[in-house]
């Protein structure tokens, strides 16, 4: 009992706010570049653009002359309003929104906002995910209707996978194999993509290694292995692709390398692990041994700060469309997406890399100022009674670092 009262007593010093605070909105800084880990540093993650809406994406506004000659057309905006999940291909950023129905496209290339599933057999009720295959084919995990909503490569739906007596949160793709976590039955669910047969489930309700009490993301690394956030647990865990448990790490708490409440992750083609924390609000990177590396994002006002996120996506080819936003003096070799529930950098552009040959952090110009840390912010709702959590996932009582006192190089 004693180890349910400290892991309550600190939560709770973390969050003691949570349930009064009201969304309000708060203006975003744009002055200078946002770099983690921040100057006299050298930086490996550059904050690059931030999507809030059709505008954003949009060709410019047609100029003032041009409006008296041909006259002004009514603008429609699409808001981005409360992602969750979130995807990249082919030059489009898919985004699961979880207030509204069907998946809104932000299509970077055409410059057009469309909705994929709003209406008819195919509708999307309340998409919180979606995976999506080399060749496009596209599966969207609707906890709607407990059922994953199949559209091929140009967006049309196909079929859908009912999974009765569920509650699909996550999926992921590896070769013909579809993974799915299910939050209901504390399971990861293995389907044959194509058809949406379930071969396999692994996993089961507990606190050990190899199982779960709230599987929510799922992602896939180069060999097929599989990695689950348990948001409850408060732990990543990884699995090989017939569900053989391999290894886990992390634990709730608030130091550097703990989590309070993990959401989506990805895993590079280097095999460091990225995961966003919706307490912490950022993404801290682990190894492949699942060590913490470092961190990149937080709260507050500046370029490239998070609010409640959520969504997560690794690119790492077709990055050429986020090129004009990278600083003159870095050299970016992939891309983060984060999808934000709240502020005003709902879709945040990432760019992953390191300094160009020569260059120093003098040559990055102005630098905003960003904050640093890793205390929970008191946006977040309570956490669930210490009495659902297993006593060996119970945290140490530390007290938060402060600024600065770890690196936070990934």
């Amino acid at each position: 009992m004693r180890a349910f009262a400290v892991f309550a007593i600190l939560f709770v010093s973390i969050i003691a706010t949570g349930c009064a605070h009201k969304q309000q909105p708060v203006p975003v800084e744009k002055k200078g570049y946002a770099f983690w880990p921040p100057a006299p540093d050298e930086p490996h993650i550059q904050f690059l653009t931030a999507i809030n809406s059709s505008k954003d994406i949009a060709p410019k506004a047609k100029g003032g002359f041009e409006n008296m000659i041909y006259g002004a057309e009514q603008e429609q905006v699409l808001a981005v309003q409360k992602p969750y999940g979130v995807r990249f291909w082919d030059g489009r950023i898919y985004v699961c929104e979880v207030r509204s129905q069907g998946v809104t496209v932000l299509d970077l290339v055409k410059q057009q906002t469309r909705v994929m599933g709003a209406t008819g057999n195919g509708a999307i009720k309340k998409a919180v995910d979606i995976a999506i295959a080399p060749d496009g084919t596209k599966y969207v995990v609707d906890q709607g209707d407990a059922s994953i909503k199949v559209f091929n490569a140009a967006e049309r739906f196909v079929t859908a996978y009912s999974m009765p007596k569920t509650r699909p949160a996550g999926a992921c793709i590896f070769g013909p194999y579809l993974y799915v976590t299910d939050f209901e039955n504390a399971q990861v669910k293995i389907l044959d993509r194509n058809y949406g047969k379930v071969l396999k489930s692994f996993g089961e309700r507990g606190g050990l290694d190899g199982q779960f009490i709230g599987p929510l993301a799922i992602a896939a690394d180069k060999q097929g292995c599989v990695y689950v956030t348990d948001t409850i647990r408060a732990r990543v865990q990884k699995f090989g692709p017939d569900g053989t448990f391999l290894m886990g790490f992390g634990s709730a708490g608030n130091r550097p390398g703990n989590f309070v409440r993990p959401k989506h992750l990805a895993v590079g083609s280097d095999g460091q692990i990225h995961v966003v924390d919706a307490a912490f609000n950022n993404v801290q990177v682990f190894d492949a041994e699942g060590k913490f590396v470092g961190y990149y994002g937080s709260r507050g006002t500046h370029p490239g700060a998070m609010d409640l996120p959520a969504g997560l996506d690794l690119i790492e080819q077709d990055t050429a469309l986020f090129d004009k936003f990278v600083n003159p003096a870095f050299h970016a070799d992939r891309i983060i997406i984060v999808a934000n529930q709240f502020g005003g950098q709902k879709i945040s552009v990432y760019a992953m890399g390191e300094l160009k040959q020569g260059k120093t952090v003098a040559d990055l110009g102005g630098q905003a100022k960003v904050a640093t840390g890793m205390v929970a912010a008191a946006t977040q709702p309570a956490l669930p009674p210490a009495a659902t959590l297993p006593s060996s996932t119970q945290p140490t009582p530390r007290a938060a670092p402060n600024a600065g006192e770890f690196a936070t190089r990934p």
